[in-house]
């Protein structure tokens, strides 16, 4: 039994295919989905938020494509929470469950590290047709 129907990820479910309707909200924007995935976190103004999203090649108010665009977005979430990182106290205000700022730090690597192996697992998945890199390695 071949697993090549398994390693193929993309969502070919009519529910990312659709075109959003504006008028009733429908769809995700890049912007959006990124504040989803922020946990709708203020960390930085919405500006530095868009200047992300470009540094990754999305454009703040294009709908968002799972298909293509899930990989860039957490890139995009990555490089943010990775600034944070380095002012851990920015995080602690934003964030505050921490008594510490080493229990803030040990825990905003810990996401890190989580959202870097998801990030490997998504590319690992999808097969794009344009490159010639694939992953020798890969571990869950």
């Amino acid at each position: 039994m071949t697993n090549t129907g398994t390693r193929n990820k993309q969502c070919t479910d009519n529910q990312y295919n659709r075109t959003p309707d504006h008028e009733i909200g429908s769809g995700f924007s890049n912007y959006d989905r990124l504040m989803v995935e922020l946990n709708n976190r203020q960390y930085y103004p919405k500006e530095v938020y868009e200047n992300f999203l470009n540094e990754n090649g999305l454009d703040a108010y294009e709908t968002f494509d799972k298909n293509t665009d899930h990989a860039k977005l957490l890139e995009t979430v990555y490089s943010i929470l990775q600034t944070l990182l380095s002012n851990i106290d920015m995080y602690r205000k934003i964030e505050t469950e921490f008594v510490t700022s080493g229990e803030a730090a040990t825990s905003l690597r810990n996401r890190l590290k989580d959202l870097r192996a998801e990030i490997n697992r998504i590319k690992a998945e999808m097969h794009y047709a344009d490159s010639d890199f694939t992953f020798m390695y890969h571990t869950r």
